[in-house]
Protein backbone atom coordinates (compact mmCIF):
# COMPACT_ATOMS: atom_id res chain seq x y z
CA UNK A 1 0.00 0.00 0.00
CA UNK A 2 1.43 3.29 -1.08
CA UNK A 3 1.84 6.43 1.48
CA UNK A 4 -0.79 8.08 -1.19
CA UNK A 5 -3.21 5.13 -0.18
CA UNK A 6 -2.67 5.23 3.53
CA UNK A 7 -2.90 8.75 3.67
CA UNK A 8 -6.20 8.42 1.50
CA UNK A 9 -7.48 6.41 4.15
CA UNK A 10 -6.58 8.44 6.80
CA UNK A 11 -8.61 11.57 5.14
CA UNK A 12 -11.33 9.57 4.81
CA UNK A 13 -11.88 8.22 7.75
CA UNK A 14 -11.38 12.32 9.39
CA UNK A 15 -14.17 12.80 7.03
CA UNK A 16 -16.38 9.93 7.85
CA UNK A 17 -15.90 10.51 11.64
CA UNK A 18 -16.47 14.24 10.94
CA UNK A 19 -19.72 13.52 9.16
CA UNK A 20 -21.00 11.17 12.32
CA UNK A 21 -19.99 14.42 14.11
CA UNK A 22 -21.84 16.45 12.38
CA UNK A 23 -24.97 14.56 12.35
CA UNK A 24 -24.94 14.10 15.84
CA UNK A 25 -24.80 17.60 16.96
CA UNK A 26 -27.47 18.43 14.12
CA UNK A 27 -29.53 15.70 15.59
CA UNK A 28 -29.09 17.38 18.98
CA UNK A 29 -30.00 20.51 17.66
CA UNK A 30 -33.52 18.99 16.92
CA UNK A 31 -34.30 17.80 19.88
CA UNK A 32 -33.87 20.83 21.31
CA UNK A 33 -36.07 22.64 19.46
CA UNK A 34 -38.61 20.35 20.40
CA UNK A 35 -41.24 21.91 22.99
CA UNK A 36 -40.88 18.52 24.93
CA UNK A 37 -37.56 18.95 25.23
CA UNK A 38 -37.31 22.92 26.48
CA UNK A 39 -40.22 21.27 29.40
CA UNK A 40 -38.19 18.19 30.80
CA UNK A 41 -34.81 19.03 29.69
CA UNK A 42 -34.24 22.65 30.05
CA UNK A 43 -37.53 23.91 32.62
CA UNK A 44 -37.78 20.52 34.29
CA UNK A 45 -34.00 19.42 34.93
CA UNK A 46 -31.44 22.00 34.21
CA UNK A 47 -33.93 25.14 36.03
CA UNK A 48 -36.30 23.30 38.62
CA UNK A 49 -34.27 19.94 39.38
CA UNK A 50 -31.16 22.19 39.98
CA UNK A 51 -32.97 24.60 42.21
CA UNK A 52 -34.68 21.53 44.33
CA UNK A 53 -31.05 20.20 44.56
CA UNK A 54 -29.22 23.49 45.79
CA UNK A 55 -32.28 23.56 48.32
CA UNK A 56 -31.70 20.20 49.34
CA UNK A 57 -28.45 20.99 50.23
CA UNK A 58 -29.48 23.15 53.06
CA UNK A 59 -31.78 20.53 54.80
CA UNK A 60 -30.78 18.71 58.13
CA UNK A 61 -29.19 15.01 56.00
CA UNK A 62 -26.82 12.61 56.95
CA UNK A 63 -23.25 13.44 55.30
CA UNK A 64 -24.18 10.46 53.03
CA UNK A 65 -27.05 12.28 51.89
CA UNK A 66 -24.97 15.45 50.84
CA UNK A 67 -22.48 13.27 49.03
CA UNK A 68 -25.15 12.25 47.31
CA UNK A 69 -26.77 15.46 46.22
CA UNK A 70 -23.36 17.13 45.87
CA UNK A 71 -22.72 13.95 42.70
CA UNK A 72 -26.17 15.18 41.84
CA UNK A 73 -25.46 18.43 40.94
CA UNK A 74 -22.29 17.73 39.58
CA UNK A 75 -24.01 15.61 37.14
CA UNK A 76 -26.74 18.16 36.07
CA UNK A 77 -23.52 20.22 35.04
CA UNK A 78 -21.50 17.61 33.38
CA UNK A 79 -25.06 16.81 31.08
CA UNK A 80 -24.75 20.52 30.75
CA UNK A 81 -21.35 20.56 29.33
CA UNK A 82 -21.69 16.81 27.33
CA UNK A 83 -24.35 18.66 25.63
CA UNK A 84 -22.48 22.17 25.11
CA UNK A 85 -19.47 19.42 24.04
CA UNK A 86 -21.44 18.33 21.24
CA UNK A 87 -22.19 21.43 19.29
CA UNK A 88 -18.36 22.52 19.75
CA UNK A 89 -17.12 19.49 18.07
CA UNK A 90 -19.64 20.00 15.03
CA UNK A 91 -18.77 23.67 14.91
CA UNK A 92 -14.73 22.76 14.35
CA UNK A 93 -16.06 19.83 11.80
CA UNK A 94 -17.96 22.13 10.14
CA UNK A 95 -14.45 24.53 10.48
CA UNK A 96 -12.26 21.55 9.30
CA UNK A 97 -14.56 19.41 6.67
CA UNK A 98 -13.60 20.96 3.96
CA UNK A 99 -9.71 21.32 4.44
CA UNK A 100 -9.82 17.57 4.49
CA UNK A 101 -12.39 17.15 1.86
CA UNK A 102 -9.56 19.27 -0.78
CA UNK A 103 -6.63 17.07 0.88
CA UNK A 104 -8.62 14.19 -0.72
CA UNK A 105 -8.91 15.81 -3.74
CA UNK A 106 -5.66 16.84 -3.97
CA UNK A 107 -4.21 13.02 -2.73
CA UNK A 108 -6.96 11.47 -5.44
CA UNK A 109 -5.53 13.94 -8.05
CA UNK A 110 -2.06 12.64 -7.62
CA UNK A 111 -2.72 9.16 -7.83
CA UNK A 112 -4.14 9.65 -10.90
CA UNK A 113 -1.01 11.43 -12.10
CA UNK A 114 1.37 8.63 -11.01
Amino acid sequence: MSNDQVDLEVVEQQIQTGEAIQKFRDDLIKLQNYPEWKNIIEEGYFKEEAARLVMAKSADLSPDSLRLIDNMISGVGAFAQWLEGIKNRGRDVDRYLPEWEETRNEIIQGEGSH
